[in-house]
């Protein structure tokens, strides 16, 4: 069973009521809670905020790269052959 998309939602960020169309998708099909403006002008605001501070730039890399390296290595096939 799925809901029905409303024709038009409450930003909950700028508090205008604006069509559906105005709004991003998740992935279980709902409409997103901020409309597609206050999405990207969040998005730009953390992107500056990140940018500002090399040091925690730079850690945040080393989060990134790290997690990767992890994920590749949970993902590498088993060694051996096949497993009994």
């Amino acid at each position: 069973m799925t809901a029905a998309i409303p024709s038009h939602k409450r930003c909950l960020r700028c508090q205008e009521s604006k069509r559906a169309g105005a709004f991003y998708r998740r992935r279980n099909g709902r409409l997103s809670a901020w409309c597609q403006e206050c999405t990207r002008d969040a998005s730009r605001e953390a992107s500056r905020r990140r940018h500002a501070n090399a040091a925690a730039l730079e850690r945040a890399r080393a989060v990134d790269r790290a997690r990767q390296r992890r994920h590749r290595w949970l993902r590498r096939p088993p060694k051996g052959g096949e497993a009994a």
